[in-house]
């Protein structure tokens, strides 16, 4: 078995769209554009043959894994040899694909929770008072990317702002000059039938319910549009957690961080 860099090319769309058909739960966008987008490729080869692809961060942590169906029986053998070549140390996967995550928890000398990941549960949403929530425009670019770095300490150097902007994804609230809150409406290209969610509140507005309204909010926007809202937060943050539930949704998968070395 042979591990080959490669870029984030068709091949890997190709077999990445095989593994997005039998994955158990959405993928959450923070770590599809993020996380996995930015770690290195590889193809896995076997006979000459490519039987899959894994993706491994700067700090030797598998992202994800694929093996096609005819290889599949190697999953545990390919994370072995993962961890013997000295390529991966630990992992963060979801249990929505448990043939991978189940060959990693195998090998894993510790576990810990790192994000919980949400699905909408369908409720019937009140009519209430809206919060004026707007798009993001150009001219908001440099405030909105102050308010990361000052509320969640994000600073954007690679044009992840612009992004959402120019799709439309990205909304604030505002209260005169200021910014209270911010909200993401990512449409997902690769999981088209859903819509990620994600609220920022400034501290000066937190513990008024104000991640809750907005939520809301934009789950009916999606809702109209015919896709399904998804969300999802880190363990530690508890308010967080409580505003996404307290919105209608369920926690439908977690992602763990897994320790290959004592």
């Amino acid at each position: 078995m042979k591990f080959n860099t490669i870029d984030n090319n068709e091949t890997i769309a190709r077999l990445r769209v095989e593994l997005y058909k039998k994955l158990r739960g959405p993928i959450d966008a923070m770590w599809e554009q993020l996380y996995i987008a930015s770690a290195q490729h590889y193809t896995i080869e076997k006979d000459s043959k490519t039987i899959g692809y894994c993706c491994i961060d700067e700090v030797k942590s598998l992202k994800q894994i694929f093996l096609i169906d005819d290889y599949i029986y190697l999953t545990m053998q390919t994370i072995n040899a993962l961890i013997n070549e000295d390529l991966i140390c630990k992992a963060s996967v979801s249990a929505n694909e448990p043939i991978s995550f189940n060959a990693c928890l195998f090998y894993a000398k510790s576990m810990h929770t790192n994000t919980f990941c949400f699905e909408y549960s369908n409720r019937a949403i009140k009519n209430g008072t809206d919060i004026p929530i707007v798009p993001v425009s150009e001219k908001d670019m440099a405030s909105v990317k102050a308010f990361f770095k000052n509320q969640i300490g994000f600073d954007d150097t690679f044009g992840y702002t612009e992004n959402l902007v120019q799709r439309k994804e990205l909304y604030l609230v505002k209260e005169g000059d200021s910014i209270v809150a911010t909200s993401e409406c990512r449409w997902s290209d690769s999981q088209v039938e859903f819509a990620d969610l994600g609220v920022i509140v400034s501290k000066d507005h937190q513990g008024k319910g104000i991640a809750t309204q907005i939520l809301k909010q934009q789950i009916k926007r999606v809702l109209k549009a015919n896709r399904k809202p998804i969300c999802s937060t880190t363990l530690d943050n508890v308010a967080s957690k409580n505003a996404i539930e307290k919105a209608g949704f369920h926690c439908s998968n977690i992602i763990f961080d897994l320790n290959f070395i004592e």
